[in-house]
């Protein structure tokens, strides 16, 4: 990667426009490993980096999702739990930066410098930000010769609300105004609607697992998936089915008009990038059943 070291970036950022987390990044201990990459080690935490690939529908590559890695004393901690320690120490917007700084690093370094890359945004840092979302975050891209790498900011909206959907509007337009896309995370959990849709335009749509799950085993559930997927694409851009487990999900994901896929049954998070072409699954007449071809090619 023909950028700085890190965080030479980080102290270049730092010494010109101050520190963004107001000492934060002080109480931070950065390690490199050469099996996990880039550690950070704060609030009593160790946290690591893993990429999960997602593929378009015919099966090639499209980009890869970051996910948070995180344990204490040797002992995994769930993600959720990790940002609850963070909230009830009061670091929670800290948290949420180191934790997209060290994916991005991570994935450069891995070698993913064209691939767009996923990363989620905690709901509350979009909330205690005023303005000037992601020109920081836009300024280290750059500092690291990244500035055509595709990012696409993950939010949750579920527990957003409505007096709070004009914050969130805004800041959705000032990441888009700093060349960040725009994702709707777990989409159909809680009280998430059609209309926060309509009001945020996000670039894709990343739906809850619950619906290829039920479509699995109800005829009706997988009609529903299908118009919905369909009414998704119309009101915003591209569709994605995550939390595929097997390949019937799979398949239905593919019928019901998905743009992108992701789960286990397709590749698994790694610290590596690499994924290679899941199992395709493929319509055939005969005795009205589905088969699945494997492609080795790596995508």
């Amino acid at each position: 990667m023909n950028a700085p070291a890190f965080p030479a970036a980080l102290d270049a950022w730092i010494a010109s426009f101050g520190d963004p987390l107001n000492g934060g990044w002080s109480r931070v201990e950065w390690a490199r490993t050469p099996q996990q990459g880039l550690l950070a080690r704060t609030l009593g935490l160790t946290l690591g980096s893993v990429f999960q690939p997602i593929f378009d529908h015919s099966g090639r590559l499209y980009g890869y999702e970051a996910l948070l890695r995180a344990s204490t004393r040797g002992r995994a901690v769930a993600p959720a739990r990790a940002f609850a320690i963070a909230t009830l120490q009061g670091e929670l917007v800290n948290f949420d930066r180191q934790c997209r700084l060290m994916h991005l690093v991570n994935y450069l370094h891995a070698g993913g410098a064209t691939t767009p890359l996923f990363l989620n945004v905690h709901p509350a840092h979009l909330l205690e930000i005023n303005e000037r979302h992601g020109h920081f975050f836009r300024h280290i891209r750059e500092q690291f010769g990244a500035a055509g790498l595709p990012i696409v900011l993950e939010i949750t909206e579920e527990n957003i609300s409505p007096q709070q959907l004009g914050h969130i509007r805004n800041a959705v337009r000032n990441y888009r105004q700093q060349g960040f896309l725009i994702a709707i995370d777990d989409f159909g959990a809680g009280s998430a609607n059609i209309d926060r849709i309509w009001q945020l335009e996000p670039d894709f749509v990343k739906l809850d697992r619950q619906f290829i799950v039920r479509a699995e085993h109800d005829p009706r559930a997988r009609r529903v998936l299908g118009k919905l997927i369909g009414l998704l694409h119309e009101l915003a851009g591209q569709v994605v089915v995550e939390g595929i487990e097997t390949a019937l999900q799979q398949q239905l994901a593919l019928d019901g008009g998905a743009h992108l896929l992701q789960g286990y049954w397709l590749g698994r998070p790694q610290g590596t990038l690499t994924a290679t072409r899941p199992a395709t699954a493929q319509h055939t007449t005969q005795n009205n059943t589905t088969t699945l071809s494997q492609s080795g090619a790596n995508a």
